[in-house]
């Protein structure tokens, strides 16, 4: 036992050499994964004033803003509050850049502020700006592969992001074939990055659990990522609301009803500013169990109120909704009712694969 304990222990130093991060770093994920922003933020503008090498702690602090923000509802400010990072920081890092142009930790760290506004376009499905400006950060790989001896598994999350999101997009279009990467749709990186990486392994696990929710629709590797993550952070909300919904559609009844609860607990105990986004969600979750269920009324219901609020932190759940409110009034037997709303899915912008299957039920109905 003493000798697994001291292998645990030597791995956990050569991470921490390796990144240059030691145990105040953790206390920094601990606060910020478990939805204490205000908390992480704090924490971090107090290491920048102590730390010799404060770049993580510029990078980790320009984020922390990008999410509190998405997660208390501020949509308005987001991008101002992200670009306000880029313009503080970005000097610091171009100059040092410019004498130690090989220094790759702080590489990573820069291309991490230049991202912060990519989460935003992300969450809003903001096309255009994700292929204009994602190409341009996600350019600083080439100094950083240049400089690094080894594989460097933290990138791996931006380009397996971006390549799947193309390939999501191709998808669409039906240019699966010519828009997705060749030897993956960047499901490889993304698995490269929770499994290898230090900084990004737990949002390389979080774009997992939504393309095994919504687009590959495995359950068990979604359910089983979730509980590797709450094990460590059993306060986030979003990946909370992503095991009860895992669960389920997994018929999982009191497993789901127990993470809803978790969720309404820490809402209700003040975590966050403005929970409006998250009350929201938990009505799509709520509607969700009740369309399962084929609680019909209650199902639309539901939906019925996300769609008025239309404030969940990402813009692809109103059409989501719409096809979930179509799949509620075509089991009702409601045809053309159902139909209106799959149309309405269909003519969404939204890039997401409730969009294809609304176009193919579309087909079967006409």
């Amino acid at each position: 036992m003493k000798y697994y304990r001291y292998i645990a222990l030597l791995c956990l130093m050569l991470s921490t050499a390796l990144w240059g991060l030691d145990e105040d770093f953790h206390t920094a994920f601990d606060l910020f994964y478990n939805y204490r922003f205000d908390e992480a933020e704090a924490y971090c503008r107090e290491k920048i004033d102590q730390k010799e090498n404060p770049f993580p702690y510029y990078a980790f602090l320009s984020y922390i803003k990008v999410r509190s923000g998405l997660a208390n509802a501020e949509y308005d400010i987001m991008i101002g509050e992200a670009d306000k990072s880029i313009r503080t920081y970005r000097t610091l890092y171009e100059d040092h850049l410019s004498q130690h142009p090989e220094d790759v930790q702080v590489q990573f760290y820069y291309t991490v502020l230049l991202a912060g506004k990519m989460r935003v376009y992300l969450n809003k499905m903001e096309y255009l700006m994700i292929i204009r400006e994602a190409p341009k950060i996600l350019s600083n790989k080439i100094y950083i592969d240049y400089y690094s001896n080894n594989t460097f598994h933290e990138m791996d999350f931006g380009t397996g992001a971006f390549d799947y999101y193309l390939s999501v997009v191709g998808r669409n279009f039906g240019l699966g074939g010519l828009m997705a990467n060749s030897s993956s749709d960047g499901i490889r990186d993304l698995w490269s990055a929770y499994e290898h990486a230090v900084f990004t392994r737990w949002e390389a696990a979080i774009v997992l659990m939504y393309v095994y929710l919504y687009d590959k629709t495995d359950y068990d590797r979604c359910r089983t990522l979730c509980r590797e993550f709450l094990d460590e952070y059993p306060d986030n909300f979003e990946v909370l609301a992503i095991a009860a919904e895992c669960a389920y559609y997994q018929g999982k009844w009191a497993e789901g009803d127990a993470y809803v609860r978790r969720i309404t607990k820490l809402l209700d105990g003040g975590l966050l500013r403005n929970d409006t986004g998250w009350r929201a969600r938990l009505y799509f979750l709520k509607g969700v169990r009740a369309m399962l269920k084929d609680e019909h009324i209650a199902a639309l219901d539901n939906f019925n109120r996300v769609y008025e609020m239309n404030c969940i932190e990402y813009s692809w759940y109103q059409s989501i909704v719409l096809k979930y409110t179509g799949d509620v009034y075509l089991k009702m037997g409601l045809v053309r009712t159902a139909k209106l709303y799959y149309e309405e899915t269909v003519n969404s912008i939204e890039i997401i694969p409730h969009v294809r299957e609304a176009k193919d039920i579309l087909k079967t109905l006409k």
